[in-house]
């Protein structure tokens, strides 16, 4: 099967347009696919996560050295080459190091002109000269260098490599295939794993049967305040956001009329009719509303506990839909279903 190598190549630019230019084309001659710094205009930190990324997509990694450092990193004083090289060792990238022979013979401008860059650039190659280097004054014996170190690893570091569609089997594309979906399949099974499960350090959050104030106002009626347990809270709003989801609007509603259901049968059992008449009218007429503070608190608490999620809603943009997270269905079940006589007294929620 007629395969092809993808390989980075790796060098300072400006004082060796040339030398690249022939070691892409030698490497062109052996069936290789070059890829380097010719794909990154610019440098930054974004350009350092796209470089890395192709030398993961690489089977081969070559870095041509003559008399530069070259540019360094931003706040580092590791240049962009270096960078390159040690990334592709650490990912174990096989490499091949074309040093130039005789730095001291180059011009003026194809050096570093300062102490501290001369430094690291004799630094950089004897790091270079302890793997896989080979030396080179000219350009024929550049790529006398090139051919020989590529060929080199094609033998002793067999790659991955490219090969046209044309040239694989039905049989293995058809594997391919069933690799492919089983590796979706088995991906989405995870992710729905995880999100059936308690997020992480939500054991010490409010959840059970501690309380909390929830005010309801009025525009006509006294404002109302009851403390509701949390556990009421959370199966009245789950149940409010299964199916289709809740908007903001919905999961308000449930609240007041918790509080509302909570304040009649004060009224009743204390048989003050009047209230009762009264509460029942403003309730018919709509006129709750849950304070905003109090209504952040208790969405924030749920999103909190991984138990509803917002989405955009269908129809209006600029409105929330709220709606019960897998984890969460998974807990109103639990928490609606008959409990045995032995369980727990504190109300926690339990997945």
């Amino acid at each position: 099967m007629d395969k092809r190598y993808q390989v980075f190549v790796s060098s300072t630019f400006e004082d060796l347009r040339e030398e690249r230019s022939a070691v892409i084309g030698a490497l062109l001659q052996l069936d290789c696919i070059p890829a380097g710094m010719e794909l990154f205009p610019a440098a930054d930190e974004d350009s350092i996560s796209l470089i890395k990324s192709v030398i993961d997509d690489c089977d081969y990694y070559v870095v041509i050295v003559a008399g530069r450092y070259g540019s360094t990193l931003p706040d580092s004083p590791i240049s962009y080459t270096r960078m390159e090289y040690e990334y592709a060792c650490q990912i174990g990238k096989p490499t091949i190091a074309l040093l130039h022979s005789n730095v001291g013979g180059l011009a003026a401008n194809k050096c570093e002109a300062s102490e501290e860059g001369r430094k690291r650039l004799d630094e950089f190659r004897a790091e270079l000269k302890k793997k896989n280097c080979r030396l080179w004054a000219d350009r024929a014996e550049l790529l006398s260098a090139v051919f020989t170190g590529v060929q080199h690893l094609k033998k002793t570091r067999p790659a991955v490599g490219w090969v046209k569609s044309s040239q694989v089997s039905d049989a293995a594309k058809d594997e391919l295939l069933r690799l492919h979906a089983q590796v979706d399949d088995l991906t989405a099974k995870l992710y729905m794993a995880t999100r059936e499960v308690a997020p992480l350090e939500t054991g010490d959050l409010a959840q059970g049967l501690e309380s909390i104030g929830i005010t309801v106002e009025y525009a006509s009626y006294p404002t109302l305040v009851q403390a509701v347990q949390w556990r009421e809270i959370i199966v009245s709003v789950l149940a409010q956001t299964y199916g289709g989801g809740a908007t903001d609007r919905d999961v308000a509603g449930t609240l007041a009329n918790i509080v509302e259901n909570k304040s009649l049968d004060v009224a009743v059992r204390r048989e003050m009719g009047h209230v009762v008449s009264s509460l029942l009218d403003s309730r018919k007429r709509g006129a709750g509303t849950v304070s905003r503070s109090d209504y952040a608190i208790v969405v924030n608490q749920l999103v909190a506990l991984g138990l509803i999620e917002p989405r955009p809603h269908p129809t209006d943009p600029g409105a929330t839909l709220w709606v019960a997270t897998p984890y969460g269905l998974k807990v109103g079940s639990k928490m609606v279903a008959i409990r045995s006589q032995r369980s727990a007294e504190t109300g926690k929620i339990q997945s």
